[in-house]
């Protein structure tokens, strides 16, 4: 098989043209680049690489051999084992590394060309690195882009509480080359349930429409999953449907929340005053005669402060009957709204088209407004427009 080498300083049959000519090379690209040759057995794969496949070493090999290493490696220097960790070139140190030593010789004589990353960095930044380095030299699939979004929001989200980042999406945008919105709607489709997941990481839905779907509730979510296994998709009106739905679930949702909070609240307000009470009582009851106050004063003053107590424990009882009652009646909401049947659903997107339409022939009708002159000029759109009045006014007379 025919080889070409295209290393630095080497001829295209793979014998330096002399030793001071590379040398000059080799220190030119070392100053511009941080560039070095380094031999094989000196590079060590990196474990966070295991997420990116490693197919298709032996036809990279091959295409190494003809046409030449296209890209150099970026690798990290390890001092406490004198070695070089992979960044970025996991397939092409695995291809070279399958080559037998007669083309590794030939085509690597001064090692494998590697550009040195700084070394002055921590594990975080050094995944970032690793990560932004793969997503620029390989084709990935939607769920290996969804995991890089993933992890370096959770890489990020550590130098956050650092201080050293304040935008993560900014942060991640920018290492994946991708905008911002991007990055939010990847991380919003991490919110799907796991089969609305699964049609993303199938292409079978877009991103677009997991950004939508994240947003919502896992039985909207589910309600559009069954729509989209029977038909194929789910049309705009099904979804803004069912999204009015999930909403009307998440505003009851809050407004329990909160009237929840308030009563516990009451609560903990409601067990300190009664706390102060028995404290009271117990210091009266313990309280010997003075001359300040009589055994009379006394016996009445504990009897005020056992009738606050009392009721004070009556009220508690109250709120507590109040803080079931609550939950109870969020369960029933729960309970009856946990699905929609296929009628149901059916006449809420009826209603959703019916919308639609009007909304849609209100600013029609303003535009006809707009253009009544032309309209009265024109003899054909004239009799259209006495048409669509006829038609008009047998659909109003067939809603009596």
């Amino acid at each position: 098989m025919a080889k070409k080498s295209f290393s630095a300083g080497v001829t295209k049959t793979g014998v330096l043209d002399n030793a001071g000519g590379a040398k000059i090379k080799e220190i030119q690209a070392k100053a511009q680049y941080n560039f070095q040759y380094i031999a094989k057995e000196k590079i060590q794969s990196n474990p966070k690489n295991e997420k990116y496949t490693q197919d298709g070493i032996e036809s990279l090999m091959e295409s190494i051999l003809i046409n030449g290493l296209r890209h150099n490696l970026s690798v990290l220097y390890d001092a406490d084992q004198d070695k070089y960790r992979l960044i970025s070139g996991e397939r092409r140190y695995r291809a070279i590394c399958m080559m037998n030593d007669k083309d590794y010789n030939t085509l690597f004589p001064m090692g494998i060309p590697c550009k040195i990353e700084k070394a002055n960095i921590d594990d975080i930044d050094e995944e970032i690195m690793l990560i932004s380095a793969n997503h620029d030299v390989r084709e990935t699939s939607m769920e290996v882009k969804r995991w890089e979004v993933s992890r370096l929001k959770e890489l990020y989200e550590a130098k956050k509480l650092t201080g050293e980042i304040k935008n993560i999406n900014a942060e991640i945008a920018k290492q994946l080359n991708i905008s911002e919105r991007q990055a939010r709607k990847y991380t919003t489709a991490e919110k799907l349930i796991p089969e609305l997941s699964d049609l993303l990481n199938k292409n079978n839905i877009d991103l677009n429409q997991a950004d939508k779907f994240g947003r919502l509730d896992e039985d909207a979510q589910y309600q559009i999953l069954e729509l989209v296994q029977k038909n194929g998709s789910i049309d705009n009106a099904e979804y803004q449907s069912i999204k009015k739905i999930s909403e009307e679930r998440a505003a009851e949702a809050k407004k329990y929340k909160t009237e929840l909070e308030q009563a516990m609240q009451q609560i903990q307000e409601k067990d300190s005053t009664l706390k102060v009470l028995e404290e009271k009582i117990t210091k009266l009851e313990t309280a010997p005669s003075t001359g300040a106050k009589s055994r009379e004063d006394l016996e009445e003053e504990l009897r005020y402060i056992t009738e606050a107590k009392n009721k004070a424990e009556k009220e508690r009882a109250k709120l507590e009957t109040n803080i079931e009652k609550i939950r109870q009646q969020q369960k029933e909401k729960e309970e009856r709204k946990i699905s929609i049947t296929d009628n149901e659903l059916k006449k809420i997107t009826s209603l959703a088209k019916a919308e639609q339409a009007l909304n849609l022939f209100e600013n029609n009708f303003d535009t006809l407004k707009a253009n009544k002159a032309v309209i009265k000029g024109d003899a054909n759109l004239k009799v259209r427009v006495e048409i669509l009045r006829n038609r008009f006014n047998d659909f109003i007379d067939s809603l009596d």
